[in-house]
């Protein structure tokens, strides 16, 4: 069966026509490429003005108030996270975060850029007084240690600071360094912090 001229005019209109369609189609697609890239870096823009206005939060003295509001950091993960500098003594570094129960890789991803260390020594050298500052360049003796002289030892707040002279009033003082280690809350890891700090006398 011939084709008329008629149809092959149809023919071609038609070709014609999808033709036009891809091209327009990949007009589209390379146009949208740039704009998706731009979408893309606003984004990461914002981001990083959001992480920015977001004041850094030391792990080591932050409140539950204040923990709470981290990405992926609900009440009991904060709770976990202030346990843990109970029980265990002051983060040493952002990744010793993820030893808290609860949280892990994902999690740290999400709060790193939030997160930042401050230890004691830090506060010590602009905080201390003279007499303060003496007992951190040099060994504190636990068995006359103030209340304020033990809670610039790493680890030691003020709860297990008091906890040390309750033990020196109640069983004596303390005939080795290691035996600071029968104060409630005070174990290895702690004692591993501060032995270098520490002296009996």
């Amino acid at each position: 069966m011939s084709i008329t001229k008629k149809s092959k005019v149809v023919i071609i209109v038609l070709i014609s026509i999808i033709v036009i369609g891809i091209l327009i189609l990949l007009v589209n697609n390379l146009m949208q490429t740039p704009q998706n890239g731009k979408d893309l870096q606003k984004k990461m823009s914002m981001i990083e003005g959001q992480s920015k206005e977001f004041k850094k939060v030391n792990i080591n003295t932050a409140g539950l108030e204040t923990l709470v509001k981290l990405p992926g950091i609900g009440p009991v993960k904060a709770q976990a996270i202030i346990d843990y500098r109970e029980n265990i003594g002051e983060f040493e570094s952002i990744n010793e975060i993820t030893k808290v129960k609860g949280i892990g890789e994902a999690t740290l991803v999400k709060i790193r850029p939030y997160l930042e260390i401050i230890g004691d020594s830090a506060e010590v050298k602009s905080s201390l007084s003279s007499e303060g500052e003496k007992a951190i360049t040099s060994k504190i003796n636990i068995n006359t240690a103030s209340l304020n002289e033990l809670t610039n030892l790493p680890g030691v707040g003020e709860k297990k600071a008091q906890a040390i002279i309750n033990y020196r009033e109640e069983v004596g003082d303390f005939k080795t360094k290691s035996e600071i280690k029968n104060v409630k809350g005070i174990g290895d890891s702690i004692y591993k912090k501060i032995k270098n700090k520490i002296d009996v006398k």
